[in-house]
């Protein structure tokens, strides 16, 4: 594997980490206000949701870039 596709590679684990990390700090830190917004009724149940979505996006994609980086990949048939 060359240098650049190593440092790529730990990029994309350091941004998708950081910004996982992120996420789950902004949702204990504001669990309150989020719990908050979404007993107004109306459409404000997809907040949780679109959090939901966005927290598993990130959170996939940081998982693949650790094994990614370990040199660990699924078996393909």
């Amino acid at each position: 594997m060359t240098h650049t596709a190593t440092r790529t590679k730990l990029a994309r684990l350091g941004l998708f980490g950081i910004v996982t990390v992120l996420l789950y700090l902004l949702m204990f830190l504001f669990e309150d206000a989020i719990v908050g917004v979404t007993q107004h009724g109306h459409w404000s149940f997809f907040i949780p949701i679109a959090f939901a979505f966005a927290f598993s996006y990130f959170h996939g994609h940081f998982t693949g870039s650790f094994w990614d980086a370990m040199g660990i990949r699924a078996n393909q048939h």
